[in-house]
């Protein structure tokens, strides 16, 4: 079904297979416009200040190590959880290994967005072209700015 701009009427209970519709129609409307040329590269996103270990915990031998990642503002916390080992003598973690985890964990992460401006956009009745054009654009400056 294309889409109808004049769907839902004001004060109307919509029905989820006509959203769907509407959905459908929109998307359509939006696959058939030609991908532009590639922008050009983002800024270089800040880099982190202070990274902090949140928690380690020894997980269930015979499992794998994890690190999870949280990130706020410039701040990078990394909690780890440590299989237990067989039974033998203890070893040691050396710095570079930390290093690696560490850079390892944080590859894995978003860049901060904030260098993308709001959408500044008051759509026309129905929806042109340019419209679609100006939201796709924004998107994608977003997904660059959040690319490692």
């Amino acid at each position: 079904m294309p889409y109808d701009p004049t769907y839902p009427a004001d004060g109307i209970l919509i029905r989820a297979v006509e959203m769907r519709d509407q959905f459908q129609g929109l998307k359509s409307a939006i696959d058939v416009v030609p991908a532009g040329p590639a922008g050009p590269a983002g800024p270089v996103g800040p880099a982190f200040s202070n990274v902090q270990i949140g928690s380690v915990i020894t997980g269930m031998a015979g499992t794998g190590a994890a690190v999870s990642v949280t990130v706020n503002g410039s701040i990078v916390e990394l909690s780890f959880t440590i299989p237990a080992g067989d039974a033998g003598p203890m070893g040691e973690v050396s710095s570079t290994d930390v290093t690696n985890a560490i850079a390892n964990a944080v590859t894995g992460t978003a860049r901060n967005p904030n260098t993308v401006s709001d959408l500044v956009l008051t759509p026309s009745d129905p929806p042109t072209q340019g419209d679609l054009l100006a939201v796709i654009a924004k998107v994608n400056e977003l997904l660059n700015a959040l690319r490692r």
